[in-house]
């Protein structure tokens, strides 16, 4: 936090050290770039689509697959349905685990693609690739102490793509342009050791633009190989609302608070480099494998004003590199069985030190399992799939002494999908 010099004689400086130190805003969801895969194919096949993408799922992961589409479709829904488990080991003051359980709905993936020409194919989409959620409420033994939180955290890219392929050529181009939202909400309440009573709200939202660049290339007998890269997200947009109480020993006069409507947000994503392979016999089995790599940045995610003193949390992103591998067998030419793992690492990294940070961020690599099955005719394909991700890392806490401890944390996430395409 910036200006700790004023810390000392500010009010609203001592509410927001206290509500920060203790409470999750940004690592949850900022620390990974994927917390699961979509798509009708890629969804099946842990991601793996750089070389292979075609249909709807070349939007999101390779627009120069559009080229690869037969004739025009349209995926009227892909949602995704599941629970999700976090648990951070004594994250609570008095020791206590911080466990968090529940249900997920989440507008996957959606769009249509339509052939212009021979050799222009058109698409849009709707995509949502991030969402975490987290409730709690519990209080120690001797109910001096007592939680409850509210943790709300989504993401939707919207946007056209095209891709181009000239005749008898075994390149493929594609460009797509994505809208890019952010929606975070976070309610928090906390009467600590019968002293002191923390109360915070956050609400975020940002608007932004990144652009896509892919190509495919036919390498011959089969054997594909994709490349996409993926511009930084220009944020044009942000709102967002702050407001912290702390009380202690039940006397809002020893304690602080604000409230502010002037708070800047930031939902930056770095650029990104993919680059997959793949080979298939089409209609029979195919098999993929991809790498993305995101570097490291520095940014402020929120900035306010309060009594004309400036202040700012912010986020240092390190380098990531994800892989997808997955496989798909076609069953008497209509019966797809996808199966596929992939990695969704963390970007945020716990301090040893955790007194110089500013708030509490969570560093947990996941790791994911998916499986699919489906049914295609000529005007139509159903597929169904699951997808099962897990992981553990870490977490910082307030400790008992009002310091900051490493802990040790833990995430699940179980998701069943249902998509249908209609092909026009």
């Amino acid at each position: 936090m910036k200006n700790p010099t004023l810390l000392p004689c500010c009010a609203p400086a001592l509410a927001a050290a206290a509500f920060f130190s203790s409470t999750p805003i940004a690592g949850a969801t900022d620390g990974r770039y994927r917390e699961f895969v979509i798509g009708d194919r890629a969804g099946g096949m842990g991601g793996a689509a750089i070389a292979v993408a075609s249909d709807v799922d070349a939007i999101f992961y390779n627009p120069a697959g559009l080229a690869r589409s037969p004739g025009d479709s349209i995926s009227l829904s892909a949602n995704l349905y599941g629970l999700e488990h976090y648990r951070t080991k004594g994250g609570l003051d008095w020791g206590a685990d911080d466990k968090s359980d529940a249900f997920v709905s989440i507008p996957g993936a959606m769009g249509g693609v339509s052939r212009l020409s021979d050799e222009w194919v058109f698409g849009f989409g709707a995509f949502a690739p991030k969402q975490e959620k987290r409730h709690l409420i519990t209080a120690d033994a001797g109910r001096r102490n007592f939680v409850h939180r509210d943790y709300n955290d989504q993401t939707l890219w919207i946007g056209p793509a095209a891709s181009w392929s000239p005749p008898d050529s075994r390149l493929s181009l594609g460009v797509g342009l994505f809208a890019v939202y952010r929606d975070c909400s976070l309610s928090d309440s906390s009467f600590l050791s019968g002293l002191q009573s923390v109360n915070g709200a956050i609400d975020l939202k940002t608007l932004g633009f990144l652009a896509s660049f892919g190509a495919q290339l036919d390498l011959g007998d089969g054997w594909s190989a994709g490349a996409a890269i993926q511009t930084p997200n220009v944020r044009v947009w942000d709102d967002g609302t702050l407001s912290v109480n702390v009380a202690s020993d039940g006397t809002a006069e020893e304690g602080g608070g604000f409230y502010s409507t002037d708070v800047r947000a930031d939902n930056y994503i770095p650029w990104q480099l993919a680059f997959g392979v793949g080979k298939s016999d089409p209609g029979v089995w195919c098999f993929a494998f991809d790498a993305i790599y995101h570097p490291s940045r520095t940014f402020d995610f929120m900035r306010w004003n309060v009594d004309g003193l400036s202040f700012s949390e912010s986020m240092h992103l390190h380098s990531v590199l994800d892989v997808s591998l997955g496989g798909e067998y076609v069953v008497a030419g209509r019966y797809p069985i996808r199966a596929g793992v992939y990695t969704a690492c963390s970007s945020v990294r716990v301090p040893d030190d955790p007194e110089n940070t500013d708030f509490i961020t969570t560093d947990v690599d996941m790791y994911g399992i998916t499986f699919g099955v489906g049914r295609r005719s000529d005007r139509m394909s159903v597929n169904f799939g699951i997808d099962w991700a897990f992981g553990s890392g870490h977490d910082l806490s307030e400790g008992a002494d009002g310091g900051k401890t490493r802990t040790d944390c833990d995430r699940q996430i179980v998701l069943a999908t249902i998509s249908t395409t209609y092909y026009l």
